[in-house]
């Protein structure tokens, strides 16, 4: 489909490159936290810079959502690579003029690479936009940005969460970015968001309760069965918990019951347990089940040494 500059294509996080202007459309709080720490998680590693406009007093999560991600966030806060702009400095961004926007876009590109950065990366939440002074619609910012953004080492993320928007609206800005980012998930009800980090590997975000225990349970018991059924496995089923919100005691005990039933050939691992939800896997025996393992998540040994790469003779 010809949209807005040239054809309309669907990138993963991983597959953003330097350059890139992509946009998200966000259905839910655990999908907005997962691409908007993947997107700076990613940068980090590339030493880029990172400046996160926060329109959507997002920033108490987005830090969460890092730091369970084994991202050193103090680290990064202090040397600077990652910059976070308030949501009263970010509001002002919508009664400027589109000269202003710019000015203020070069400026930023030219203070990081003054500051010795190869490029950066930037991410908007526009959501205060929706009630900005009429006047200038959010598409003359986005194509004016675009355009500045040709020949310049920088990426850009823009965010729409569904609920800000009207169809028509979401429509015509979609339209006008060629790279709309996908995050596949298993479930999504707005309350618990289970996505595959890899084969035989899932992640658990938000809250469980007795109206969606049933499907993490169904989850495990698929998961081994395609073990059971595939030629080359570990033996292991592992579940990242690192993101768990809430979850009830009727839904803490089905772990410890799911691990029971798997073979000895097999292991039920849960990563990054919370210290209350280990408290109730210990009463409920988990110490006892063999076929149950708990581990700390491992260290992010992809992370690059924060700051600008150093100029060497």
């Amino acid at each position: 489909m010809w949209v807005g500059w040239q054809l309309s294509v669907a990138k993963t996080l991983d597959e953003i490159a330097l350059g890139d202007h992509v946009c998200a459309v966000l259905d839910s709080d655990e999908q907005h936290w997962e691409v908007a720490a993947g997107f700076v998680a990613s940068g980090l590693r590339r030493r880029e810079k990172i400046v996160y406009f926060d329109s959507a007093r997002s920033a108490t999560p987005l830090l969460r959502r890092l730091r369970e991600d084994n991202v050193d966030v103090e680290r990064y806060l202090r040397t600077g690579q990652l910059s976070l702009i308030p949501p009263e400095m970010t509001d002002k961004l919508w009664s400027m003029s589109v000269p202003e926007v710019l000015a203020l876009l070069g400026e930023t590109i030219g203070d990081a690479l003054a500051e010795g950065y190869p490029s950066v990366r930037l991410s908007d939440e526009p959501a205060t936009a929706v009630n900005r002074p009429r006047g200038i619609s959010l598409a003359e910012y986005d194509r004016a940005v675009h355009g500045a953004m040709q020949g310049n080492p920088v990426t850009l993320l823009c965010q729409y969460e569904r609920t800000d928007w009207s169809t028509a609206e979401l429509s015509e800005l979609c339209e006008l970015h060629a790279i709309e980012v996908i995050t596949p998930a298993i479930y999504d009800d707005g309350l618990l968001r289970i996505t595959r980090m890899a084969p035989f590997s899932t992640r658990v975000s938000g809250e469980i309760d007795f109206s969606n225990r049933h499907l993490v349970r169904g989850i495990i018991e698929k998961e081994l069965d395609r073990a059971l059924r595939a030629l080359k496995h570990d033996g292991q089923i592992a579940i990242h918990l690192e993101s768990l919100r809430f979850a009830d005691v009727t839904t803490i005990v089905q772990f410890v019951q799911a691990a029971e039933s798997f073979p000895q050939s097999h292991q039920l691992v849960l990563y990054g347990v919370q210290p209350l939800v280990r408290r109730v896997l210990d009463r409920c025996g988990a110490a006892f089940t063999t076929q149950l393992t708990l581990r700390d998540t491992p260290l992010n040994t992809e992370t690059a040494p924060a700051g600008p790469i150093e100029a060497t003779e």
